[in-house]
């Protein structure tokens, strides 16, 4: 009740690949995350943090070191806060939804290479740990910077009912390129690509949504994936479209069930 809440997890992994290559990793983690508290201009922040201790052997894997048991530690703690700001049309029958968010976190150390081809979305980039892998703990100084829009129906009392549209935006700004970070997440750069994403609901059986990243320059589209939904009677129909280039890759298709 005092400090909030702790998780303990632990992992265990062997992999075998590229015939002659195995790695064996116990992983220990320890999340935690204060109690939530707002200020009085209406600001709402926590603290979250995470410990992670690597246990590992591998053979003939030359990113790791290839003697017996090795031990690793690393660390990260992060600052969240956000501002709900919203306005109801009684007139028209809408809520809009404004929130700005910032997180700010720092991971001291170093971190192994990450080779890896791995793509984030805008919901990654208010994790403390935005790769996610098993064993590593992204290092350095960063903010994440961003807002999120909604619309949502009201009925004649003013209650909340259907979402109807969002929009989400941000970017991360860290204090120093990294070089260890996979070029196709952009975190590798001082300013990330800017990501988003949209969805768009028209009545209860038609959905259409819209994933994007955005150059830093804020001129090319380096990812773009579109989709919809389309529910009649007891058939649903879905189709897709995604295209990425750049550092993100190169390949475009379709897709539909």
């Amino acid at each position: 009740e005092k400090h909030g809440v702790f998780d303990f997890s632990s992992n265990l992994r062997v992999r075998n690949y590229d015939v002659n290559k195995q790695t064996e990793f116990f992983v220990n983690d320890i999340n935690w995350k204060s109690n939530k508290w707002i200020s009085d201009s209406g600001l709402e922040s926590y603290f979250e943090g995470q410990l992670k201790t690597v246990n590992y052997n591998a053979d003939n894997a030359s990113e790791y070191k290839t003697d017996d048991m090795s031990s690793e530690v690393s660390g990260v703690l992060g600052y969240f806060t956000k501002l709900r700001l919203y306005k109801n049309d009684l007139v028209k029958g809408n809520r809009h939804l404004l929130t700005p968010k910032l997180l700010v976190r720092y991971a001291p150390g170093h971190m192994r290479d990450i080779d890896k081809n791995k793509r984030i979305y805008y919901s990654d980039l208010f994790n403390i740990n935005k790769i996610n892998e098993i064993d590593v703990i992204e290092n350095g100084l960063s903010a994440s910077l961003g807002f999120e829009y909604k619309k949502n129906t009201l009925d004649q009392e003013g209650i909340k009912g259907d979402e109807r549209l969002s929009f989400s935006l941000g970017q991360v700004i860290s204090e120093r390129e990294n070089s260890d970070m996979p070029s196709s997440t952009s975190l590798d750069q001082k300013f990330s690509d800017v990501h988003g994403e949209t969805r768009l609901s028209i009545g209860k059986n038609a959905n259409f949504n819209y994933n994007f990243a955005l150059d830093q320059n804020y001129n090319e589209v380096n990812f773009s994936e579109i989709g919809g939904d389309l529910v009649m009677g007891n058939t649903k129909f879905n189709i897709s479209y995604l295209e990425e280039k750049e550092h993100l890759g190169d390949q475009k298709y379709i897709k539909s069930d």
